[in-house]
């Protein structure tokens, strides 16, 4: 795989300028793809959760090519900065820091990837950013109104910031693919649900029950595909069908078999399917 860069993409305080203890930390592969693309992960995931797709598509860099992977992680996950014990998060408050971090970018036309979490950020950004974003990606989002977990729910959210081992077992759930490396299982899946789980997991779910973007789906301009598990049992299929239905030209694809991670499930199909879409072969 390309060689990747690290860096910090930092926040802004409305009174004192650039924040020395906010930030968002993005990887980059640079001159890899015909156009940047940005890929944002899930609550309780991290850029780490990308690689395996990466691996899979063996991305070299090209002198013909000008568009750069960017992958970013949301504040709390991965090697972002914490999320304050008393910040309250929205899912547009979390939306308006990757608006920020796009915007920095200097880019004429981009592409967005977002799975789950990150999905319902590029829906928000896809709504604001209408002559910047050229296509949509969204992996296993959350529905136009949202989703409010039921109390059990809720609590394990709260256990998990403390229980590693429950980390785990909804890991196991959540993802289908039970012949998942065992060593990037623990060493990257758990601990950077763990890591997540203890500072914004609780944050972000909360957050998805007061989350509603019907009324400026109609502002979208890109075009929009959104991938969604047959199998995902944290957020069904419905919301984005619903999605789907709701913005104009977008197409909605029911992965048979999936569950709510494709992109760690199947790898080469996410992939596939992704680029295929972003970059379709000329005739």
């Amino acid at each position: 795989m390309t060689i990747i860069e690290s860096h910090k993409f930092y926040l802004t305080d409305d009174q004192n300028g650039p924040s020395k203890n906010s930030f968002i930390h993005f990887e980059v592969l640079r001159n890899v793809l015909p156009k940047t693309t940005i890929f944002i992960h899930g609550n309780l995931s991290s850029n780490r959760w990308w690689y395996p797709s990466l691996d899979f598509a063996k991305l070299k860099t090209h002198p013909g090519l000008t568009g750069d992977v960017i992958l970013a992680e949301i504040r709390g996950c991965g090697k972002s900065s914490s999320v304050d014990e008393a910040e309250s998060i929205t899912i547009e408050s979390l939306a308006s820091e990757f608006k920020a971090f796009v915007l920095s970018l200097n880019l004429k036309s981009v592409n967005l990837v977002g799975h789950s979490t990150g999905g319902s950020i590029a829906t928000v950004l896809a709504t604001e950013l209408t002559n910047l974003l050229d296509k949509v990606v969204l992996l296993d989002p959350v529905g136009p109104r949202g989703r409010r977990f039921e109390p059990p729910v809720m609590a394990a959210f709260e256990s998990m910031k403390t229980d590693k081992d429950l980390v785990a077992e909804v890991m196991k759930t959540t993802i289908h693919a039970p012949n998942i490396n065992s060593r990037f299982f623990s060493n990257v899946v758990v601990a950077d649900a763990f890591r997540a789980a203890q500072n914004v997991g609780f944050k972000i779910a909360q957050a998805f029950g007061e989350f509603n973007i019907e009324a400026k789906l109609s502002l979208i301009k890109s075009s929009v595909y959104i991938l969604h598990g047959e199998e995902d049992q944290i957020l069904p299929f419905k919301g984005s069908v619903d999605l789907a239905a709701q913005i104009a030209g977008a197409r909605c694809e029911i992965l048979a078999g999936k569950g709510h991670c494709p992109n760690l499930e199947d790898p080469t199909l996410f992939w596939t399917k992704t680029m295929g879409f972003l970059f379709p072969p000329k005739s």
